[in-house]
């Protein structure tokens, strides 16, 4: 049984699917991978009659913490301030906005359409969050508790998980407060609160209702699931591991809001080389470069193939990775496997594609020679990702192109004799199955093995002894061309 149908086998009752994501910056690939499970299971669930509410939100109340070395000369002033209140990297935009526009956009490229989409500092202006706010203030012993109970680590009597927007200098990340009263939260905007912001010194008091600040986040993270009535929202490695965020928003969910735990669905990394996928370190690509070279069926597929908790090798750059999905994609649309039908099914984006029955490695190799247009019409819908996997991601060894001269390389007498033997022989040839053949039982003639022959070839057309199929790249060329550069080689 397919892992998510399983997953979801013995699910009752309305169900309630939450996943955000914060936008301050570039969306890595990786980032997908949530919104394309937790849709998933929205699609599973509602193809199961399932009441289902599926909600997408972009925590946009969330500080600027860092920023890429581009962006710090223009943005470096805004560190600290929330993602919705700094300003954008176009005119009349914000931060935030900036960022969550790149994500749904290709939410809607990878066919997602949630029932709810969110920004999280509109909830809190609109006051949603305020009763979870209230508990949280009222009852801060024991969110105490369980941050020291996971610790193993006693905290201050002044600590409280909540932080105001300073009303002098608009930061966030700065402020730390230090009482409640019932009404407002006293505070203080510190300079040395954190290393990659600077407050101003500003102390007071305010509500901290309407907008005026934000929960930490793993307490934040529990209010929603309380606030929404959340009953399933995966999380990354990273926030899920043993006594990670997530288990804390976990306990706090059911110890301070007295709510139900939502299902835990831990997923895994994408690896690159046996790394975690990173931006900041080259490792991996983006979203937007993914879905332009394998398109949105392949990068759904990647996603929901395996199962969550399995790490997943893709590195697409000077590798096969991304004709080996292509390949495995291809296999899963044929295959009479049950699990593969549905991961197919699954993993289909708006408009239905033709699968061509040509291989990808093929398609790369066609859009590389001249007067291949009529093979080409029967793989149309992936012309356009062969020619970006070549110009982007292909190893050198996978490119080729038809030398204008003769190539610059030594050629033996055996090899001379082969490819004159070709340029005198193959106007007789009539169809490229013929020339296949021919080649083979010329190469015996020449005596060359088969590699060598077919090198030779290569080493005339392409300056490489590597190449297509011998008789295809030979056909896709002006005859007379070919005839003419053969001749030329056997003369030297």
């Amino acid at each position: 049984m397919f892992w998510a149908d399983k997953l979801l086998e013995n699910i009752k009752g309305k169900q309630v699917i939450n996943d955000s994501f914060t936008p301050s910056g570039i969306v890595h690939m990786g980032s997908l991978k949530g919104p394309v499970i937790h849709d998933t299971l929205a699609k599973i669930l509602k193809e199961k009659k399932t009441e289902v509410e599926f909600r997408y939100g972009f925590d946009d109340m969330d500080p600027i913490d860092g920023l890429p070395a581009n962006l710090m000369d223009s943005h470096g002033k805004y560190l600290g301030e929330p993602l919705f209140m700094a300003p954008g990297l176009k005119k009349d935009e914000t931060f935030g906005d900036h960022f969550s526009k790149m994500m749904e956009n290709l939410l809607k490229d990878l066919d997602i359409k949630p029932d709810i989409l969110y920004r999280t500092s509109v909830l809190y202006k609109e006051g949603v969050f305020d009763k979870a706010i209230r508990i949280v203030l009222d009852d801060v012993e024991k969110v105490r508790a369980v941050y020291e109970e996971m610790y193993k680590k006693k905290l201050s009597d002044s600590w409280y998980p909540f932080q105001v927007i300073c009303p002098n200098c608009k930061k966030l990340g700065t402020t730390k407060v230090t009482n409640w009263d019932g009404k407002e939260v006293e505070y203080e905007c510190l300079s040395n609160l954190v290393v990659w912001a600077k407050g101003c010194g500003e102390k007071g008091k305010v509500s901290p209702f309407k907008g005026n600040g934000k929960m930490v986040w793993k307490v934040e993270w529990a209010a929603k699931w309380f606030t929404f009535g959340v009953t399933i929202e995966g999380a990354g490695k990273d926030h899920a591991s043993a006594g990670g965020s997530y288990d804390i928003a976990m306990e706090l969910v059911e110890k301070v809001f007295n709510a139900k735990k939502p299902m835990k669905l831990a997923y895994e990394f994408f690896l690159a080389g046996g790394k975690k996928m990173s931006s900041s370190k080259g490792l991996g690509i983006t979203g937007d470069e993914l879905l332009e070279v394998i398109g949105p069926q392949r990068t759904r597929f990647l996603m929901v193939k395996t199962e969550p908790n399995i790490a997943v090798e893709f590195s697409p750059k000077d590798s096969l990775a991304i004709p080996s999905l292509f390949d495995q994609y291809q296999a899963f649309s044929k295959s009479d496997e049950e699990d593969h039908k549905r991961v197919i099914y699954l993993s289909q984006a708006n408009e239905q594609e033709d699968i061509p029955q040509t291989r990808f490695s093929t398609i790369a190799q066609l859009v590389q020679m001249p007067n291949t247009q009529n093979e080409l019409k029967e793989v149309k819908d992936w012309v356009q990702y062969a020619k970006i996997w070549i110009e982007k991601y292909a190893p050198e060894s996978e490119k080729f192109i038809i030398q204008k001269g003769v190539p610059q390389l030594n050629f033996s007498d055996q090899e001379k004799n082969y490819l004159k033997i070709i340029s005198e022989r193959l106007a007789k040839v009539s169809s490229e199955v013929d020339l296949a053949a021919k080649l083979y039982e010329w190469s015996a003639e020449g005596m060359l093995t088969t590699n060598q022959a077919f090198a030779a070839i290569y080493k005339a057309l392409l300056g490489k002894d590597h190449g297509p199929k011998a008789a295809a790249l030979i056909r896709s060329l002006d005859q007379n061309f070919v005839k003419k550069r053969f001749e030329e080689i056997s003369k030297l």
